[in-house]
């Protein structure tokens, strides 16, 4: 029933009184809408009645009575209607207050209905909030009370914990709630890496039936550490999704497992420090046990040992063993030794004795055999090598005799006994070792007293044994001990070393000088050097120490072979000796590198200036090698003691940087070293350092110069140049630090860097629709490079750039060094998709030749040739020269080092296609490289 107590049929009694009073209402007032139509008559007709001339007007006085007539019979209608309706609505009235007064009584029992309802459901409500209490109560001291931390967590944040948490972590409850726990962010496992990732995974991998836990390692607020075990489960609370986190401190069980380990680890230990092998196999032949000398003999792994039958670890041989012990041991409780052999790990054959027992479980009753193998292949060798030792001793050629403590032979083999007198041989054995090797060893007794205590002797002897020459005899003692570990004996080895000190004197002798000239060597140089030097500081006279290097000695060695190089060096070497005199000091220090040494006390400074010059002036002729002729030159450095230094290193040093300061300036010329020479070699020597360490520290980076096109002036691309900043800042010049790399080998890990570089610009440009067309220099050194080819593949794989985005730049002199190498490698360049270009055309020796071997695209002009183009007539000749023979073999002609508007405008004229050079634009960063091309276009009107 619905509130209130008001039935469906009441309402719609209601709504029927409601229509029927509409009803009435409507017909009431067309009643009166019809007494006012007959009233109104009616006063019409009055009104004809009362007229003059109603006579006159018969026709309407019966049109108004007709009229009211009918508007009466109208009005009868409706009042009868009317009369008829308020019955009914009376009717209707009266029922429907009847059925009111129903509702009514129903809706005061429904009332009373309701309140004892509602007394009821606040009866169950207290009994509900009362139970709610006890499990609430109940639920907070399982939380309270637990020995564990429990966390709870909404959307992975800690909105409650129990007080177990703030003591075991040490922090107050608010530092913990309201988000991940700082314990948690700063777990670690055992080997300190972070656990706070795989503690969220946990977390968020819990489900309604799983739970995860993890052990992980938590410290403290106050920097205690303590092991722990984290769970987590998910349940529903509130019609949202909790977790709940249970924190377990598990320190001591931790420590309780270590220990297990650690006395697990230690019987383990001990078992595998037995050197012997050890083994337990089961009643079924089964290896129950093993230590590492077991497992490393038979290159066995314990983890995939264990539990195996030994046939199936391939050691059939020995479970046929244990057959037949077990049969010994069942039988007479002892089983003996087995010796036998095995092939270890290493592949060789090894000795085994092995001994057998039996144990018995006594909590299972299953019997094991305890097998112990030692390793007696070092016993057996030892025998033998006793019997080879003692058939060394009776074969040795050299002399060995056993002494007493007083010098008394005991026993000699029979080379010992060939170096005495022939009249003690037979009575050898008592008599002393001077008497019977004829020598006087002074403080000999002494000398037998420090050996008997244990310290060794060895000393050289001369003997005259019966009255011979003299022989130079070593002999060395060494004490002995015997089976007790007393040392009562001597050993006395004796060899004759006559012959040896004669060979070691010519030895010396070769070891000192140069084996084809003859002269002193490098090793003999430096001890005269060194000996005149000392010389020199105590007497005050000074020396000269000169290094010479042959010109061209390569050219002619390899013309004229080695042969008559070997013949070259020796008329060289004679030609500086006749030249210099006996009183220099002249070696040769292999190759074509010489030296000398000059004495102020036989030639003054400016004597050794005018010999050394006039040695200079020899070497102008030729030297007669057989029917063949050989020009070479001289290039001397000198450095002077004590005015450059008395040091022997630094003299050698110094004169070998004079040397090459000679060699860099011409050769045939003759220069003192100076410090500025030295500065020149520590630059290079830093520069070299640190260049090494720019190549891996990224202090190398690109610089992009513009190149445009003739007569329309549009960008035709740029070339790559290296650029040298260190950490400091600090620019190196490319001038400095290329030809350093290209002495020193670096300037292949150079050029790689650089096209990587390249490549990777390349590819940001390509990403943003700028045009990658870049040329990049390849140096002689890289184009002979084995892996230059597969080093540029590599680069290109690796950063993803195309081989048609680049021209490599190779110099005319490189392609010419070997033709033969160059076509190859630059048909490969070219197959790979690069376009090649020969840099500074014009400087080199190529011929026309040559030059159609080449599938290149580019010429590129020396800039030497583009900065007198405009007042020399013949680098304007040469320009239009390699302009027209690029035309005609249809390549680019670049034009480097455009420096004024003259010379662009000449060079355009002259046919060059494309340009490049400081008015066109410098060197620039990735940066302002961009700036420029953006702006190009306005500017190259302004400029050209």
């Amino acid at each position: 029933m619905p509130a209130g107590g008001f039935s469906t049929a009441d309402t719609s009694d209601s709504m029927s009184m409601d229509s029927a009073g509409d009803q009435a209402s409507s017909q009431a007032n067309s009643c009166d809408d019809s007494v006012d139509a007959a009233l109104t008559l009616a006063s019409e007709l009055l009104a004809l009645a009362n007229a003059e001339d109603l006579h006159e007007h018969p026709a309407d006085c019966f049109s108004l009575v007709s009229s009211m007539s009918e508007a009466m019979l109208s009005l009868r209608t409706l009042v009868e209607r009317r009369d008829d309706q308020l019955s009914r609505l009376t009717q209707e009235s009266e029922s429907m207050a009847r059925a009111q007064a129903d509702a009514i009584v129903h809706s005061v029992e429904i009332i009373d209905e309701l309140e004892r309802t509602k007394q009821s459901l606040c009866d169950a409500r207290a009994a509900a909030e009362e139970a709610a209490q006890d499990t609430q109560r109940l639920a907070d001291t399982i939380f309270e009370q637990t020995n564990d931390a429990v966390l709870l967590f909404e959307q992975q944040t800690c909105v409650a914990c129990n007080e177990h948490t703030v003591s075991l972590l040490s922090c107050d409850r608010d530092s913990i709630i309201g988000g991940w726990p700082e314990a948690f962010r700063l777990a670690t496992f055992e080997d300190g890496t972070s656990a706070n990732e795989h503690l969220r995974e946990c977390f968020h991998g819990v489900d309604g039936e799983k739970a995860n836990d993890i052990e992980v390692q938590m410290r403290s607020s106050s920097g205690v550490s303590f092991w722990s075990e984290v769970t987590f489960s998910s349940f529903s609370m509130k019609g949202g999704g909790h977790v709940l986190a249970v924190v377990r401190d598990i320190t001591a069980r931790k420590q309780f497992e270590a220990e297990l380990r650690r006395h697990r680890d230690f019987l383990n230990n001990i078992i595998s420090a037995v050197p012997d092998q050890l083994s337990v196999r089961s009643a079924d032949h089964r290896l129950v046990l093993a230590n590492d000398a077991f497992c490393e003999a038979h290159a066995i792994r314990r983890a995939d040992a264990i539990g195996r039958d030994m046939k199936e670890l391939g050691l059939g041989k020995y479970a046929e063993q244990i057959e037949r012990v077990q049969e010994q041991l069942n039988a007479k409780g002892v089983s003996s030794a087995i010796e036998d052999t095995y092939i270890a790990a290493d592949g060789a054959e090894r000795i085994a004795s092995t001994k057998h027992s039996l144990f018995s479980d006594a909590a299972s009753g299953d019997n094991f055999l305890i097998a112990t193998s030692r390793d007696i292949t070092e016993d057996r060798q030892r025998e033998e090598r006793l019997r080879l030792l003692a058939s060394v001793f009776n074969g040795a050629s050299e002399g060995v005799a056993i002494l007493a403590t007083d010098g008394c032979i005991c026993e000699a083999n029979p080379a010992f006994m060939s170096m005495t007198s022939d009249t003690l041989k037979r009575s050898l054995v008592g008599s002393h070792l001077n008497e019977a090797l004829q020598i006087e060893v002074e403080g000999f007794d002494a000398i037998l007293d420090g050996v008997s205590t244990g310290t060794p002797w060895s000393g050289k002897a001369s003997a005259h044994i019966d009255g011979k020459l003299a022989r130079s005899l070593w002999i060395s003692l060494s004490p002995s001990c015997d089976t007790e570990a007393t040392r009562n004996q001597v050993i006395a080895l004796v060899s004759d070393i006559t012959e040896m000190e004669n060979s070691q004197v010519e030895l010396h002798r070769r070891a000192m000088h140069d084996s084809l000239t003859g002269l002193p060597n490098r090793v003999y140089f430096r001890e005269e050097l060194s000996r005149l030097v000392e010389q020199a500081n105590e007497s005050g006279r000074g020396i000269s120490v000169c290094f010479l290097d042959l010109d061209d000695f390569k050219n002619a060695n390899d013309s004229l072979g080695h042969v008559c190089g070997d013949k070259l060096l020796c008329l060289v070497s004679k030609r500086i000796q006749q030249v210099m005199g006996e009183t220099a000091f002249v070696a040769r220090f292999g190759g074509d590198e010489f030296a000398l040494i000059l004495q102020e006390q036989y030639l003054s400074k400016g004597e050794q200036a005018l010999l050394l010059e006039q040695l200079l002036y020899t070497f102008r002729a030729p030297f007669q090698i057989d029917e063949n002729e050989a020009r070479v030159g001289l290039s001397i450095g000198v450095t002077r003691c004590p005015a450059d230094s008395q040091d022997v290193d630094t003299l050698m040093r110094n004169a070998d940087i004079a040397m090459y300061a000679g060699k860099n300036a011409g050769k045939n010329a003759v220069r003192e070293f100076t410090p500025e020479m030295q500065d020149c070699v520590n630059l290079r020597h830093r520069v070299q350092t640190k260049l090494r360490d720019a190549l891996s520290g990224g202090e190398i980076d690109l610089y992009f110069q513009p190149k445009i096109t003739s007569g329309s002036y549009e960008l035709a691309g740029c070339e790559a140049l290296a650029r040298w900043r260190t950490d400091e800042g600090k620019f190196i010049p490319p001038n400095e630090f290329i030809p350093i790399a290209e002495q020193t080998g670096l300037i292949t890990a150079l050029g790689d860097l650089v096209f990587e570089l390249a490549a990777e610009q390349a590819c940001r440009w390509d990403s943003i629709h700028a045009m990658p067309d870049i040329a990049v220099n390849v140096s002689p050194h890289q184009l002979r490079h084995p892996r230059f080819i597969a080093n540029l593949e590599s680069i290109l794989e690796r950063t993803g750039a195309r081989p048609e985005w680049f021209e490599l730049e190779i110099t005319e002199n490189a392609m010419m060094d070997d033709v033969e190498l160059a076509v190859q490698v630059i048909d490969q360049l070219v197959a790979m998709g690069f376009r090649v270009a020969i840099d500074d055309f014009g400087t080199g020796y190529s011929s026309l030749s040559y030059l159609k071997n080449f599938n290149i695209h580019t010429l590129k002009i020396d800039l030497s040739f583009t900065c007198d183009v405009t007042t020399d007539r013949q680098s304007e000749a040469i320009v239009r020269s390699i302009t027209s023979l690029g035309k005609g073999l249809d390549l680019r002609v670049v034009a480097e080092g455009v420096e004024t508007l003259e010379q662009a405008k000449l060079l355009e004229s002259l046919g060059c296609t494309t340009m490049q050079g400081y008015y066109i634009g410098r060197p620039m960063p990735e940066s302002d490289y961009l700036e420029w091309v953006a702006n190009w276009d306005a500017r190259k009107d302004q400029i050209l």
